[in-house]
């Protein structure tokens, strides 16, 4: 259904927001740079707690966009009968880090803990499960998985020494796990294991119906990718304003790790969707492996590429090789 449309060629759309953590900084850095105005777009913010709700009403239909995790995406299509897809990629590999309780340093003393999770097969379990293949684990054997839930905040749960160990840290709680008396002891970013991390999602539904709509909306959000990516100054600046987090020493290295995570080159990634879709299948949460191209829609990116658009974005289009004097 086409949105309502006011004023001189607006429209406006819903975001379904899962939280307001470094991981969604591609919407507020699209809203802080003003490229949904630019685009045409009035843009809702609808809260919602997580993933898991953001994407049920996205396939509810109330909500047009949202910002997921490949893992959750496949997950709500299941549980829900669901469309979504999804439409472009900020970071298409793992970076979580674990951090752990005083008394251990290594990646051998993690082998037998505690890992807290806040739900079974989430995007932190596979992520765990994925780290434990490279390193040569078994998740049965060489870790035990404590279910912390959702009733109460994330960090005060994950970062109880009484029931977790360790736990996977999403920044800005990779630096705000150490003022808690827990530490970083393993970067799953070093594993460079595909894993389609922060990304833009709609429903196949929705792109049929409004696929203007849908280009445009890839249109800011990869600018906003860019311009958080490449403009510290701006980046930093979108992190404190809208995460709630205010300490300077946390914001900056927040900003350095999803920076060097990011990409200019938005595609989603077929092989992270491919991996998530093992593990789960591995696991029980999915009944068979899902095809990529069943949860991607690579069409808006690849018709930004046909108009010359990232050619444009990373400075390409006028440039001219300098000869020699």
């Amino acid at each position: 259904m086409r949105r309502e449309r006011r004023n001189l060629n607006v429209d406006k759309i819903r975001i379904a927001m899962p939280h307001r953590g470094a991981g969604v900084a591609p919407i507020f850095a699209a809203l802080e740079g003003g490229y949904y105005r630019e685009q045409g777009l009035e843009p809702e913010l609808v809260p919602h707690h997580g993933h898991s709700n953001s994407l049920k009403a996205l396939i509810a239909g109330e909500a047009d966009f949202t910002n997921a995790v490949g893992v959750e995406l496949l997950l709500a299509n299941i549980r829900h009968q669901g469309d979504a897809v999804i439409l472009a990629s900020a970071i298409a590999r793992s970076a979580q880090q674990v951090a752990a309780r005083p008394g251990i340093e290594s990646r051998e003393d993690l082998r037998g803990k505690r890992w807290g999770v806040t739900a079974r097969n989430d995007a932190d379990e596979c992520a765990i499960i994925m780290a434990f293949d490279r390193w040569g684990w078994k998740i049965d054997n060489d870790a035990e998985i404590v279910v912390v839930g959702n009733d109460g905040a994330r960090l005060d749960l994950l970062l109880d020494p009484r029931h977790v160990d360790a736990a996977i840290m999403h920044a800005p709680e990779t630096f705000q796990a150490p003022k808690r008396g827990y530490h970083i002891v393993e970067d799953f970013g070093q594993l460079d294991v595909s894993f389609q991390n922060s990304c833009a999602a709609s429903t196949r539904r929705f792109m049929k119906s409004n696929p203007d709509i849908g280009l445009r909306y890839v249109r800011a959000f990869c600018r906003a990718v860019h311009r958080f990516r490449s403009d510290a100054q701006f980046g930093i600046h979108v992190l404190r304003k809208y995460s709630g987090e205010t300490d300077i020493d946390v914001l900056r290295p927040t900003w350095v790790l999803f920076a060097r995570y990011m990409s200019d080159m938005m595609y989603p990634s077929l092989e992270g969707v491919r991996n998530a879709s093992a593990i789960l299948h591995r696991v029980g949460a999915l009944p068979r492996p899902v095809a990529p191209e069943d949860a991607v829609d690579l069409n808006p990116v690849i018709t930004l590429e046909r108009e010359g658009f990232f050619e444009s974005l990373m400075g390409a289009k006028h440039a001219h090789p300098q000869t020699a004097a």
